[in-house]
């Protein structure tokens, strides 16, 4: 295992590699946008859109984010050791795994039809619900139909209605649980409209 986790400028190229977590772990080269996250902290927007060319980074640092923000991300801190975030001050290190995190990634939903699309946004956000079922196992967290709506989701038996408003149902419910705001990540989001 690599000791000196975040090594800028040294290792292998990670060609193809969006996954923040496993280039730092495997020792891959690494070109420190870690102050991304300082400025989505400063940022004072309630949603940021990060349009940027093809092949220009987003995944890697949504995936950078998402690793940076999540609470249930084991061994965090290790990976960002050495990176400028490291460096901004505790205002910015105190948020250092302490959100949950939504990720949805739309990338693989190339369909030629709404129906197909639709039905691949439901398994996509089933995967993120089944993700935080643990949290709402033995919860008072949910009110009755919320947990109907919940369990809904998790066995695919919910109504159109009901997945309509699932993300934010699942947002509010897991800060609800939680007490600190979500992180919502939405991956390749134009990717069902080409």
């Amino acid at each position: 295992m690599n000791t000196n986790l975040s090594k800028p400028y040294a290792g292998k190229l990670p060609i193809g590699l969006s996954d923040f977590p496993r280039l730092i772990r495997e020792g891959y080269s690494y070109v420190d946008k870690s102050l991304l996250i300082q400025s989505v902290l400063d940022s004072s927007a309630q949603v940021l859109l990060l349009p940027r060319p093809r092949r220009f980074g987003k995944t890697l640092n949504l995936s950078m984010l998402r690793a940076f923000f999540d609470r249930d991300m084991h061994g965090s801190t290790e990976l960002f050791r050495g990176l400028d975030i490291k460096r901004a001050g505790e205002e910015y290190t105190s948020h250092l795994g302490r959100y949950p995190v939504v990720f949805l990634t739309l990338k693989d939903i190339k369909t030629d039809n709404w129906e197909n699309c639709l039905e691949h946004l439901r398994q996509s956000i089933t995967m993120e619900y089944l993700r935080y079922r643990g949290a709402f196992t033995d919860s008072d967290t949910l009110a009755p139909q919320e947990r109907a709506w919940f369990d809904g989701i998790c066995d695919g038996t919910a109504n159109q209605s009901v997945y309509e408003n699932s993300l934010k149902y699942l947002l509010t419910w897991l800060e609800r649980a939680h007490g600190e705001r979500v992180v919502l990540l939405i991956d390749e989001y134009d990717t069902p409209i080409h």
